[in-house]
């Protein structure tokens, strides 16, 4: 066992990262990153005028959200295990904010499953609905930061 400095007390590995021991603030910036940063990570201010490569741009962005050498997850599975592990947390009008994004990410949900066939309408429906909930995490990051320094 290593030792710090000239003290004799053993070296300990830093404890692990628990998200699930953050409070509402925490979690809240936790779908700010996972979700809002993501699920909008390659857009551009205005939408592809190429239907196709908008389709590809909302395939990555949303479909495939979260990638690692295990799988990807779609923008509804992050939301959905985010608010599995942290949606107790909230309540009031944090909660209803929570409650705005998860209808949001139903409709996403909806259309993600059906993208390959989407429209350029449903497209254009699908990129206005991330643009939403891009909005919405970031405003629940921001009143719970605010509401934790009450």
């Amino acid at each position: 066992m290593s030792q710090i400095g000239d003290f004799g007390l053993p070296a300990r590995p830093p404890a692990p990262y628990a998200w699930a021991a953050m409070g509402v603030s925490e979690a809240a910036e936790r779908l700010r990153h996972d979700l809002a940063k993501a699920i909008r990570f390659s857009a551009p201010e205005v939408p592809e005028t190429e239907t196709e490569a908008l389709r590809e741009r909302l395939h990555a962005d949303v479909a495939t959200t979260r990638r690692d050498d295990s799988g990807s997850q779609s923008a509804a599975e992050v939301f959905d295990a985010w608010r599995l592990e942290e949606g107790r947390h909230f309540a009031g009008a944090l909660g209803r904010r929570v409650d705005d994004i998860a209808s949001a990410i139903e409709e996403v949900r909806g259309l993600t499953v059906r993208l390959p066939s989407l429209s350029r309408p449903e497209l254009e429906r699908l990129d206005a609905l991330t643009r939403r909930v891009a909005s919405e995490c970031r405003a629940l990051a921001s009143e719970a930061r605010r509401d934790s320094r009450r």
